[in-house]
């Protein structure tokens, strides 16, 4: 007899949908660290200045703050393409999303590849920036629709991953791409990662949630049987169906002003400040000052020439990079055992920890320590607090706000990291060597607010989580929140009693039980 679906982990049609849609995560985590190890090439001219036709070998910018400019205006491309593409995956679909806007790719690669002038460079970065905005956000929701409460811990990190994937490739080419003219190669081939999104992505399945919320019921069971492939998905079908007859009844989707004012059935005024703080603390928790400028930072303590391409600080940010995606990997298989809570508490801490070993090392030009404690704070941000945020509009939003709080979530995380982009470099002006003192200060603010404001969801239905924090901004300490799983043969008479009532789903008793006080 056929297993219940609901119980199955990751499939491998669920890993190839997911491969596929994350193609546009990769390519963000590309257009990310592309400016770091060219960066003195394009930004100071370390190499000389001369032309090779038209085009210059680099773009003089002569001020930290516009090359900041430049570095966070790829964040603000991704917090329009982030908000553009909220309506248009509810009318058109995650498919047409993540296939259509990964051609924006192809056109800001030929202003990037081209560029004569520094305007040019930054619209081009704006115009990527867009592209992997839309991809964030639609992949993020994507993964959460398609995904089984077991297999989500896995699939919710695929953001963290694909995008360090794509960081730690183009570091890797970067080493022989950073010289004059190559570095325009570096910067094109973002344009073929987005057109073999366009060719690729139309192979996938469309989100059975997103279907039947359209009335193509039975497309969604045709795409559901895939992504579920030899198990019995009627009773997840009926209850995908009753569960969207139900918020349907109650509202249709609302749009970001609607949720941002309260104006929604259930009170998600605690899912809202959760998912905003999280992405806001994960991009001051400091992360994108190591990305962006590693090379930079480093650099100040091993003293190269940033001439001589490629340079240990460059290399060693290539390393680092590696570092950053194996630990990603690592910190989702620590998430099926240790929780959201305690991953994010934890990262956050040891990144606190290693902001303040950095300033003594740069203080004193120790080399190795300032090498290590870059390593250990890219590293522990992988862990928990890179991946998890990522997911949490998905796994504590009702379906019919959940576009809207991940457009609302990923907004807020690119603003932040146009805002660290642009003002690190001056911070770094002001502060010097104690620049670091300033994210540690926010990584132990982000561990406080874990601590207090954010529930644990590894496992948990998405609607037992909305039932039991819809009550306004609370804290989560005490019995009343705390869950442990139950055997698997209640586990299993609870499902089947939630497949034919109404207030079970609403109720979200179908795979926990709560502790007593």
């Amino acid at each position: 007899m056929p297993v219940d679906s609901r119980t199955l982990g990751l499939t491998g049609f669920q890993a190839y949908c997911m491969a596929l849609a994350a193609i546009g995560s990769f390519n963000f985590g590309w257009n990310i660290g592309s400016v770091n190890i060219p960066g003195d090439v394009l930004q100071n001219c370390v190499t000389g200045r001369k032309y090779y036709g038209p085009f210059p070998s680099c773009i003089y910018v002569g001020s930290n703050v516009a090359w900041g400019v430049i570095t966070g205006s790829y964040a603000l491309g991704a917090f329009l393409g982030a908000v553009l593409s909220n309506p248009v995956i509810d009318r058109k679909g995650y498919k047409f999303t993540l296939t259509w806007f990964a051609l924006l790719n192809v056109a800001g690669a030929l202003l990037l590849s081209l560029t004569t002038k520094l305007p040019q460079f930054i619209v081009g970065r704006v115009v990527v920036g867009v592209a992997a905005g839309a991809a964030n956000n639609a992949l993020s929701t994507y993964v959460s629709d398609i995904a089984t409460p077991r297999s989500r811990t896995v699939m919710g990190g695929s953001v963290q991953v694909a995008t360090n994937m794509g960081i730690m490739v183009d570091n890797a080419v970067a080493l022989g791409l950073a010289p004059p003219p190559r570095w325009r190669v570096l910067f094109s081939l973002t344009g073929a990662f987005g057109l073999l999104n366009f060719i690729l992505f139309p192979f996938a399945r469309e989100s059975p949630k997103w279907l039947i919320s359209k009335g193509q019921l039975e497309e969604a069971r045709i795409s559901l049987a895939k992504f579920r492939k030899g198990a019995c998905i009627d009773d997840e079908f009926n209850e995908m169906v009753e569960v969207d007859r139900l918020n349907k009844e109650r509202t249709s989707n609302v749009n970001v002003w609607e949720l941002v004012c309260g104006r929604t059935p259930d009170n998600l005024r605690h899912q809202l400040l959760c998912v905003s703080s999280l992405l806001f603390f994960q991009q001051f928790s400091g992360i994108n000052a190591v990305i962006f400028y590693s090379t930079s930072i480093i650099n100040q303590s091993t003293k190269s020439n940033p001439a001589d391409i490629p340079t240990l600080a460059q290399i060693l940010s290539f390393l680092i990079s590696v570092a950053a995606l194996v630990f990603t990997v690592l910190g989702m298989g620590l998430g099926a055992y240790f929780g959201r809570r305690t991953l994010l508490i934890f990262s956050h801490m040891m990144m606190a920890i290693f902001s303040a070993v950095i300033v003594p090392g740069t203080i004193r030009g120790v080399t190795a320590l300032v090498v290590t404690a870059v390593f250990c704070f890219n590293a522990f941000f992988n862990i928990g607090v890179g991946p998890i945020p990522w997911a949490t509009a998905g796994e504590m939003t009702p379906r019919y706000a959940m576009t809207a709080m991940s457009g609302i979530g990923t907004g807020i995380g690119y603003v932040s990291t146009f805002a660290i982009g642009v003002l690190f470099p001056a911070i770094n002006n002001w502060w010097g060597n104690y620049t670091f003192i300033f994210f540690l200060c926010w990584n132990v603010a982000a561990a406080i607010f874990v601590y207090f404001f954010v529930p644990e969801t590894r496992d948990r239905p998405i609607e037992e989580t909305v039932a039991k924090h819809s009550c306004g901004i609370h804290f989560v300490l005490g019995s009343k929140y705390a869950v442990i799983p139950i055997d698997h043969k209640a586990e299993t008479a609870q499902l089947g009693r939630a497949s034919t009532a109404d207030e079970s789903l609403l109720d979200g008793g179908s795979y926990y039980s709560e502790l007593s006080g």
